[in-house]
Order: C-alpha cells, then sequence, then structure tokens
C-alpha cells in the first residue's frame, strides 16, 4: 500500500507484525494536539538520507513499512521494523522551522517527497505510482512560510523580553514599558498568525503562551520596581514636610502595586506575600501623612508651651505658626485627605499668632529693661545693644500682630516709638 493521503488511515500495529509500525501506532508519536494532515507510506523503499558522510537507506522490515505523517507541527518520518538487524522503529522529526525546502515530485512509477533541512541533510520519501503531491508540498511550504514567521516574533519577543530584566535590573521601568509594549505587539502578531494557520489550540498557540507567561511576569515585576521607586520618592517628600506631594506620590505607588497585584492573580508569582507586605505598609503610610499636618501642629504648640525661656519660646511659637498655619491650608485645600477641622485651626492659628507675639514682647520688655539699666549705669556698649534687640522683637511683634485679626500692632508701634533713637553717651559718662 503506497502514497495514502488519507488523514483518516489508520496507521497501527498488533503488536506482532503485521502491521506499519513495530509495536505501537502513529498516533504514539504526535504530541499534544498535534493533528496529521497527510499520511504517506512505502512499503519497500523506505527513506533515503544524504548529509555530508554520503547517503543511507532505511528500508522497513518484513511486514512494515515506512510512514510519512505531515502535521500540523513537523513532517515525522518513520521507518517500521527496519532491516538493519534489531527489527526497532526509526525515526526522523523535522520541525517546521529547521526545514529549508520541499519538493514532490511525480514519475511514471513512482513518485518522491524531498525534505531538505537546514543542516543541509537531506530526505527522500518514495511513493509509489503516478500520483501528483502538489498538494503535499504546498501544505508543508505554506507550514513552513507560517512556522518561521511564527518563530521570528517569538524570538524578537524574547529580546524584548531580555531588555525589560535588564532595565528592571539597573531600575528603569519607565524603558522596560517600552519592551513590554513592543514584546505584546510581536505576540499579538505571532498569535494572528496561529489563527490564520489553524483553527483551536495548537503547538504555535503553547509557544506564544510560554512567551505571554514571561511577559505577564515581566508586566507585574515593573510595576513593583515603579511602585517602590514612588514609595521611596513619597518617603523623601513626607520627610522634607511634602506632605501634598508625598500623599499623591503614595498615591500613585498603590496604584503601581494594584496593578502589580491584578496581574498577579492567576499567576503563581514568587513575590505576592512580599507586595501584600509592601502594600500595607504604604496605605499606613498614607494614614500617617494624611494626619501629619495636624499632629505636626500640635507637637509644635505643645513643644512651644514647654519652653523654659523667652527666647527658646519665640523659635519655639514661631515654628508652631508655620505649623499650624500650613494645617489649616492643606485642609482648606484637601478637606478631603487632610486631618483637621477647618474652623478649629483657623482658631489655633490665631491663638498661635498671639502666643507668639506674646513672646517677642516678653523678649523686648527684658531687653528694653536692661537698656534703661545699662544707661542708668553707665554702660555705654551695652545700653545700645540692648535697645536694638528690643527694637528687633517689637518690630517683629508688631509685624506678626498686623498679620492677625486677634493681635493689636498699634501696642507695639507706640513701643518702638518709646525707645530712645539714639543714646547721649556723654550724658551717661557725666551720671557714671
Amino acid at each position: 500500500m503506497g502514497g495514502s493521503t488519507n488523514v483518516e488511515h489508520a496507521v497501527s500495529s498488533d503488536g506482532g507484525g503485521n502491521g506499519y509500525l513495530a509495536g505501537v501506532t502513529l498516533e504514539d508519536f504526535f504530541e499534544g494536539t498535534e493533528e496529521p494532515a497527510y499520511v504517506l507510506t512505502n512499503e519497500k523503499r523506505g527513506i533515503e538520507h544524504e548529509d555530508s558522510d554520503g547517503e543511507r537507506v532505511v528500508k522497513p522490515g518484513s511486514d512494515y513499512n515506512a510512514v510519512a505523517a505531515v502535521t500540523d507541527e513537523r513532517v515525522l518520518l518513520l521507518v517500521g521494523g527496519n532491516d538493519d538487524g534489531n527489527g526497532q522503529n526509526r525515526s526522523v522529526s523535522l520541525p517546521y522551522t529547521e526545514i529549508r525546502s520541499v519538493e514532490t515530485k511525480s514519475g511514471m512509477l513512482k513518485s518522491r517527497l524531498t525534505l531538505t533541512a537546514r543542516t543541509s541533510d537531506r530526505y527522500t520519501f518514495w511513493l509509489g505510482g503516478r500520483e501528483d503531491y502538489g498538494h503535499v508540498e504546498e501544505y508543508v511550504e505554506q507550514a513552513i512560510s507560517y512556522w518561521v514567521t511564527v518563530d521570528r516574533r517569538l524570538e524578537k519577543a524574547r529580546e524584548h523580553l531580555s531588555t525589560v530584566e535588564d532595565k528592571l535590573e539597573d531600575g528603569d521601568p519607565a524603558r522596560a514599558r517600552t519592551a513590554i509594549n513592543r514584546t505584546e505587539e510581536l505576540l499579538e502578531e505571532a498569535e494572528q498568525v496561529a489563527r490564520d494557520f489553524r483553527d483551536g489550540d495548537h503547538a504555535m498557540h503553547r509557544r506564544i503562551a510560554q512567551l505571554e507567561t514571561r511577559l505577564s511576569l515581566a508586566r507585574i515585576r515593573t510595576h513593583w520596581t515603579r511602585a517602590r521607586q514612588l514609595a521611596g520618592d513619597a518617603e523623601s517628600a513626607r520627610s522634607e514636610g511634602e506632605y501634598v506631594e508625598a500623599y499623591e506620590t503614595y498615591r500613585r505607588s498603590l496604584a503601581e502595586y494594584e496593578r502589580a497585584m491584578d496581574r498577579s492573580e492567576g499567576v503563581e508569582y514568587h513575590a505576592a506575600d512580599d507586595m501584600d507586605a509592601e502594600v500595607a505598609g504604604v496605605e499606613k503610610a498614607i494614614d500617617e501623612v494624611t494626619g501629619a499636618p495636624l499632629r505636626a501642629a500640635t507637637e509644635a504648640c505643645e513643644a512651644a508651651l514647654d519652653a523654659d525661656d523667652p527666647e527658646t519660646a519665640v523659635d519655639r511659637w514661631e515654628t508652631a505658626l508655620d505649623a499650624c498655619h500650613e494645617a489649616l491650608t492643606l485642609c482648606l485645600r484637601r478637606e478631603d485627605v487632610f486631618d483637621g477641622d477647618p474652623d478649629s485651626l483657623r482658631f489655633q492659628v490665631e491663638w498661635t499668632a498671639q502666643k507668639l507675639v506674646e513672646a517677642h514682647r516678653t523678649v523686648a520688655d527684658e531687653a528694653r529693661d536692661r537698656g534703661d539699666a545699662a544707661r542708668e549705669t553707665g554702660d555705654a556698649a551695652a545700653a545700645p545693644e540692648a535697645y536694638d534687640r528690643a527694637r528687633e522683637h517689637y518690630e517683629s511683634a508688631r509685624q506678626v500682630a498686623a498679620e492677625f485679626r486677634s493681635c493689636d500692632p498699634e501696642r507695639f508701634e507706640r513701643a518702638l516709638a518709646d525707645l530712645p533713637e539714639e543714646i547721649d553717651t556723654e550724658r551717661v559718662d557725666t551720671l557714671a
């Protein structure tokens, strides 16, 4: 029986000869969803193999046949119970990506199928009769074209995935995303070719799926890397007191974590627990940042109340006023984010301003008293210095008071006017 192209033709064995192959069926050689398009057989001539060492012919043993199965994945050449003495089946698998060319030729008494591999090995499968096998040649050529097209796309996709991994190692997720986008395009193109070649699940799809899994992991890692970078940027902004920037950056970080976790669903990602822990840390940081301005204002006021001397009180009330004003501003701008009641914070700002004004007044009064005392004792150097100090703090008190409705700037204008502008050092010396 030779030259059958009927894919329904059963190639089987009863295990004791009288079949095409020794002890197995053709189906035993197929992998996964592999399907034959054509099955060709010959009874005696077997397969001729030509390489750099010469030509060899492998013929089937008695009661067996040679088989050429043209499938959707490869051309599988089999010789049943070959006659070289061991009686075992011989096989050669030629994936389409490894076939350089195919040729069929019909003669008066016999026909042949010739396959040339990329290694330059040549395999000739002899067929009986005068049947035209051009349709087999056409199928193999098309299969080669489809498989090579997919293979090239996948090879390029692998290169881009390697770039993704390199950029992530360099801490550059932006450029990693560019390579990911190109990888996605290549895999989509490969998927379209696979669909055009054959419906349903088959080997092309499985090869594409392997890279899609790798791409999914790369996407997860890219989002995770960016999330970590943003969390670090947010922490820096937080330490600088840039609470709005810190909040917004933490939120962006959390969004990247969420994208990474969404993509990790259904994927066995080794670091999922680590991501969960980091997300919890970012969520905690967001809660802390939203309360940080109010907390900073409260702590600054408490520190000012605990000041041991007037000079320290001035410095601390200045810090407290800035913190309270910052808390009020942020609450008014983003009441949906930052803690605090605007009315309460307005009151706290006014109260803090009064405390600062009084702290300046205390330092100024003490300096004025020192100046008066220096004049009385004839200390010509100390008096001007003390009066300058008093003038500095009365002026600061006046400026703060002028900014807030709860304070009286005129009080300090009068105090400034009462300070002596010039000191009669001769009179001071006479008094001494």
